[in-house]
């Protein structure tokens, strides 16, 4: 997505009933601050009338409808993938090396800065070929690591149970403040929202207690293996999500008393760290189509500071 297309605003969404008859142009300008621009934005994805969104400028309003404007957060940017990025890929799948700052699929104000079309216009311009993708998980925006997608429907059913039944294994790498003062822990927690709206953990215990809105609190658990304790006081932990909830791996070191570094949300922000260090290094599945054990990994980002590699020819760390 050019540059141009990305305004400076960072607010976001701003809401209000239509008084009258009139184009959504005419009135998402209106209620823009001037540097905006409101054909940019409807173009993008970022207008909606009644929960639904519309890219047409000229489409009417009428008076009572709900509009929307969702502009760009401050940490919006131009999706691009590098040459690189994919790192597996077979008839039936295909997995990325997920750069930071990157979200997966369509944003409320972007319908097209986002991975899954970004590795279709990548694939393409690389081999003619139009995939149909279909994201088999998530990650944070920030996470980086493998991310895998099916690129084929009959592996779409297998891929998700895969995913659903615990078959799908996990391996993330994180480097978080301080020393933990165990060397391998497993966190059984419980996994919600709270009141205003945010993930937290609750004690495992309230595992199926209702939650505001209708939610009930679900279980969550996580393994850790400490892999390096360095000098300036950080640590190497890696993670086997069991479970996979939301934030789940940022959620559990942050109660562990050894947030993230980088992650803002949950306590460690520091200068000059634009993204959380937490890595999705690896994962492991039965192949949706023939059932053969797959493993894909993703190459070891720059901040990580243990030799993962002599770790785990040594056999010092099982994995899951």
């Amino acid at each position: 997505m050019p540059d141009s297309l990305l305004p400076l605003a960072t607010e976001g969404p701003r809401s209000f009933v239509a008084p009258y008859a009139e184009p959504l142009l005419d009135a998402v300008q209106r209620i823009l601050a001037p540097h905006e621009d409101a054909r940019a934005i409807i173009a993008r994805g970022g207008a909606w009338i009644n929960h639904a969104r519309v890219r047409i400028a000229t489409a009417g309003l009428l008076p009572g409808m709900l509009v929307a404007v969702h502009t760009p957060p401050a940490h919006a940017h131009p999706c691009m993938l590098t040459d690189d990025a994919v790192i597996y890929a077979d008839r039936w799948l295909i997995a990325l090396n997920k750069p930071a700052g990157t979200y997966v699929d369509a944003t409320p104000w972007d319908a097209e800065n986002h991975l899954r079309n970004a590795l279709l216009n990548h694939w393409y311009g690389r081999t003619g070929e139009l995939l149909h993708l279909h994201p088999a998980h998530r990650l944070d925006r920030d996470t980086t690591g493998v991310l895998l997608f099916s690129r084929h429907s009959h592996a779409n059913g297998a891929l998700q149970r895969a995913f659903v039944q615990q078959k799908a294994r996990k391996c993330y790498i994180s480097h978080v403040e301080g020393w933990p003062t165990w060397d391998e822990i497993v966190m059984q927690t419980g996994h919600g929202r709270s009141e205003r709206g945010r993930f937290r953990v609750y004690p495992a215990e309230d595992v199926g207690n209702p939650l505001p809105g209708g939610n009930v609190i679900k279980s969550m658990e996580t393994r850790f293996v400490v892999a390096g304790r360095h000098a300036d006081g950080s640590s190497t932990v890696l993670a086997w999500p069991r479970t996979g909830r939301t934030h789940q791996i940022r959620l559990h070191v942050h109660g562990l008393g050894h947030p993230i570094i980088g992650d803002a949300s949950y306590g460690s922000g520091r200068l000059g760290i634009d993204a959380h260090h937490l890595h999705a290094w690896s994962l492991q599945l039965p192949h949706p189509i023939h059932e053969s054990p797959l493993l894909i990994t993703a190459p070891i980002p720059r901040w990580c500071q243990a030799d993962l590699a002599g770790i785990l020819a040594s056999d010092t760390i099982d994995s899951e």
